[in-house]
């Protein structure tokens, strides 16, 4: 027994000699002409906002205003008896982020949350969707219906997606992170404009410019609200373009910008709250800012969940060899 211990440790440390150049006077730390560190790259599908620019299916031709299927793999849809209710964002692998608007009065047995969507019309796709139950919905104690203050909701699934090209997660905000004259993304399956029927059946792509809160308030002032309407500490706005933006059946989708780093990556910077009409010029939409819950989100995710969401700027521990 100990000669064989012995043999196999010696073949196990002069397979990793070799491998590393250490072995016949080789550079140390080169394996197939790069170093490890070289060689090691993150997956993909564990690093927080990453972005498929192109999508995952080839010759597929959608309007300038959709995204292409795999696009941006942290959007969900939520589903309640079936029928589609409104967006989310997954930000671990068994949590969404949410708005605590679209959900209320359900309860958690009822809410299903549908990853890799892109076609809510057609159930066989050339990615298929998966879907998740939820066991638990925690949202913020003091949401306002009223004023739409606080309205962030957490759902944690029954159990977790497994990552991949068209399942990942979105990254939440860098701490005191600013994205004011920047322009931004929201997807989603609400209506393309205020007086359609249905919600959209393919994935909306609306690119709005960020408007800082200044503006905002004098803006929103000149509509029915009037001049005494005060904008909640919480919410931020983006839009106000005439013919952009988002509509009814948005709630709850992400509002999320790319990275000055690398644009392929996007950070969570808002959940779509409220709006007046839809799509109106000089009037920006309202939403809530998700960098000012980056502690409640960690503090229920500590409590409700084995994952902790990645910021901008992380990567994960995990890493795979290329």
């Amino acid at each position: 027994m100990l000669k064989n211990w012995t043999i196999n440790t010696f073949l196990l440390v002069s397979f990793l000699c070799s491998a590393t150049g250490q072995n016949e006077g080789g550079a140390p730390g080169i394996f197939n002409g790069m170093s490890f560190t070289e060689n090691l790259q993150p997956d993909p599908n564990q690093v927080c906002g990453m972005s498929n620019p192109n999508g995952l299916v080839a010759n597929v031709k959608v309007p300038k205003d959709y995204s292409t299927p795999g696009q941006f793999p942290w959007v969900v849809a939520l589903f309640s008896q079936g029928k589609y209710f409104g967006a989310g964002s997954l930000i671990a692998p068994e949590v969404v982020l949410t708005a605590a608007s679209i959900v209320v009065g359900k309860t958690d047995a009822e809410i299903v949350v549908r990853a890799g969507e892109w076609n809510t019309g057609q159930r066989s796709e050339f990615l298929p969707s998966e879907d998740r139950p939820v066991a638990r919905v925690v949202q913020h104690r003091e949401f306002s219906y009223l004023l739409g203050a606080n309205n962030i909701a957490l759902l944690f699934l029954a159990n977790p997606f497994e990552l991949k090209s068209h399942i990942r997660t979105i990254c939440l905000p860098s701490q005191g992170r600013s994205f004011d004259q920047k322009r931004c993304l929201v997807t989603g399956w609400g209506k393309v404009a205020f007086n359609d029927e249905n919600y959209s059946n393919i994935q909306k792509k609306i690119e709005l410019p960020m408007i800082n809160r200044a503006q905002c308030q004098d803006q929103l002032r000149n509509t029915r609200l009037g001049v005494s309407f005060d904008l909640p500490a919480s919410l931020i706005c983006a839009g106000g373009e005439k013919d952009a933006g988002d509509c009814l059946g948005d709630g709850g989708s992400a509002l999320f910008c790319p990275m000055e780093a690398d644009p392929s990556r996007y950070e969570q910077a808002g959940i779509v709250n409220w709006g007046i009409g839809c799509q109106e010029e000089n009037v920006p939409a309202v939403y809530t800012n998700v960098e000012m819950f980056r502690d409640w989100i960690y503090e229920h995710m500590a409590q409700n969940s084995n994952s902790v969401p990645f910021a901008a700027g992380q990567l994960p521990s995990n890493y795979k060899q290329e």
